[in-house]
């Protein structure tokens, strides 16, 4: 082993998501033989994988734009600080896994100081922002890209990418023992379940949650058989979200509460009522019918009204190819046609069913080794043998 050279990778990710994607990368490019060093921002499954971290990852965390400008002098003072760090010890590859309005800039001066630059999940200039391709043809040597329509979208623009698939469709369980969970939950077995999932940061539970609790409120209403169930990630987010209960006046709601364990909520519900984002393409993996909403302030909804380009919010009727989901946006998010669309599943049978069969396709659509290709994206980057690795799956560049 002695005089191997080690491999030094920068790498930063700035949300749970992006922490997922790159310790599964990480691990898998462990499997080599060859030494890599880590080093950036990181959460914490890509420490537990010996990935330095120079600053917290939750720094990068924000909530569209409406986040933004409370942190903006520190967050473009972290951004300095790592390209000064980079640059004075550059890295033989930089990977930037998502986080497009941090990651970006990165990748641009990095770029321009001869660094390679790899980004994991593609920024959804294909539904808005279609102004950064030029500057990501220039300055991103490939692109590794979640969904097929994103590996069409890249080759119509000449830049280099690879579908490598979602790894969430290798870490959710399709075929789950309900009745276990329902039990180990508290979660009624004879009644039909409702998930009530407004977001997972703060911004987003305090637009959301009352809307969606007193949707539930109608439904109790007109179905006294239902139950009511949510998930939180942590402690603070459920303190936040029960406060949210009080304030509509809905403590007698038939309401379970469990922090974290969100996609075995997702399993044990007849229909999701969530926010608009990871956890929409969570519930089509899951395979439960689902009815997306979101609400943002003026700006952000400002900004996206200028410069969107897509027909579809949430990620499963831009995979479908058509309005498979209710979106329920800004205006439109109220607790009566909440109700209503989670009212439509209940009542009718053939539609989940056609919602299901679609959630399927999508599933087998995903399913690919999304680790081991993007590891070898990263091998074939740094001029090494991918066959070292046993097993390789074939290219999808």
């Amino acid at each position: 082993m002695q005089g191997r050279k080690i491999f030094k990778i920068g790498i930063v990710a700035g949300e749970v998501s992006g922490d997922l994607l790159a310790a599964g990368l990480v691990r898998e490019l462990r499997q080599y033989p060859y030494t890599f060093e880590f080093t950036g921002i990181a959460g914490p499954l890509m420490q537990q994988q010996d990935c330095k971290s120079l600053y917290p990852m939750e720094k990068l965390t924000l909530m569209g734009l409406d986040g933004l400008w409370g942190r903006l002098r520190e967050i473009l003072q972290i951004r300095r600080k790592l390209v000064q760090y980079f640059l004075s010890d550059p890295p033989d590859l930089f990977i930037g896994i998502d986080a497009p309005d941090f990651n970006l800039v990165l990748e641009k001066q990095l770029h321009k100081a001869g660094i390679p630059v790899l980004h994991y999940v593609s920024p959804t200039v294909w539904a808005w922002r279609k102004y950064r391709l030029r500057g990501m043809r220039n300055y991103i040597d490939r692109v590794l890209v979640l969904f097929p329509f994103e590996l069409d979208f890249y080759r119509q623009y000449k830049i280099n990418a690879t579908l490598v698939g979602h790894p969430m469709v290798k870490d959710i369980d399709i075929r789950p023992d309900i009745l276990t969970l329902k039990k180990k939950y508290g979660i009624s077995t004879e009644k039909k379940v409702i998930a009530l999932l407004p977001g997972s940061r703060k911004g987003e539970i305090q637009q959301m949650a009352g809307e969606f609790l007193h949707a539930a409120e109608k439904l109790a209403e007109k179905h006294p058989d239902l139950q009511f169930v949510t998930a939180m990630p942590n402690s603070s987010l459920m303190e936040l979200f029960e406060s949210e209960v009080e304030i509509a006046g809905l403590k007698h709601l038939d309401l379970i509460c469990v922090e974290g364990h969100s996609r075995d909520v997702m399993a044990c519900s007849d229909v999701l009522m969530l926010a608009s984002g990871t956890a929409a393409l969570e519930a089509a993996i899951v395979g439960r019918p689902v009815v997306v909403a979101y609400k943002v302030s003026w700006l952000t909804k400002t900004m996206v009204q200028l410069l969107a380009s897509v027909k579809y919010y949430s990620m499963p009727n831009n995979l479908a190819g058509y309005r498979l989901v209710p979106e329920l946006m800004q205006e439109e998010c109220t607790s009566e046609k909440l109700a209503c669309e989670v009212e439509r599943f209940l009542d009718d049978e053939t539609e989940v069913n056609k919602v299901k069969q679609a959630f399927q396709q999508i599933r087998e659509s995903l399913d690919l080794n999304s680790d081991r290709l993007a590891a070898e994206s990263v091998i074939k980057m740094l001029g090494l043998g991918v066959q070292t690795r046993s097993n390789s799956v074939p290219d999808h560049s």
